[in-house]
């Protein structure tokens, strides 16, 4: 089944050779391998379980002769420079990060990555810029009352490391058409926090003053882009 989320990563996807990491139920390779073009499809998944879910899948579908399932961890099952486009989705921002930093000379050979961290986006965000991967482009799905974010990004270009709002509310997605579903999760999440330090036995106060300040720059920037 293909949903926003999943059609929003099909719509980025380019290159010739596509791996799936923790494919899952390998619906990503399944559709791209109803759609030809592709020079190869591989699929991995770092347990038994999921992989052969995947297989019966994929055999469902009939693409058997055209994906390649791998059981492995991260970016272990590929070789160096086999896969142009990588897609590491429906992982936290923080594992994601680890997996790339894992094994960051394969990474470094990628020409694309897709990743949709389910949480931890500011962390992916800043680590990524940290170690010179260049975010080229980002998009948002919404599945119910679920946002879902895209970071397209590749190694090679420094970027200059932008303000922390920024890093959870990037300004390139300001004019997406689902910014204000963001904006809004985002801006609950530092309430939410803030408002759980304030109540805290022991509040920090370190992280009451960043939430504050962040919410209070929210307004700011939603201020300045209402009179634009």
């Amino acid at each position: 089944m293909i949903t926003p989320r999943l059609k929003m990563i099909l719509d980025h996807i380019t290159g010739n050779v596509i791996a799936d990491l923790g494919t899952d139920h390998a619906y990503i390779p399944i559709e791209l391998a109803k759609k030809g073009g592709f020079q190869g499809l591989i699929a991995t998944d770092v347990r038994p379980g999921p992989l052969a879910a995947a297989r019966e899948h994929i055999k469902k579908a009939g693409v058997e002769d055209k994906i390649d399932l791998r059981l492995g961890s991260g970016l272990d099952p590929l070789a160096e420079n086999e896969a142009d486009t990588v897609l590491i989705c429906g992982m936290g921002g923080i594992l994601i990060s680890e997996i790339l930093a894992s094994d960051l000379k394969k990474a470094k050979h990628v020409s694309l990555f897709l990743l949709q961290p389910m949480n931890g986006q500011y962390e992916l965000r800043k680590w990524l810029i940290k170690h010179s991967f260049k975010i080229l482009e980002e998009d948002i799905a919404c599945e119910g009352f679920k946002v879902y974010s895209l970071i397209l990004a590749r190694y090679g270009e420094k970027q200059t490391m932008p303000c922390e709002l920024s890093l959870h509310l990037p300004e390139t997605l300001l004019a997406h058409p689902l910014y204000p579903k963001l904006r809004d999760k985002k801006k609950r999440e530092f309430e939410k926090i803030r408002n759980g330090q304030k109540c805290s036995s022991c509040p920090d106060q370190k992280e009451i003053l960043y939430y504050q300040t962040l919410l209070s720059e929210l307004e700011e920037r939603d201020r300045h882009y209402e009179t634009i």
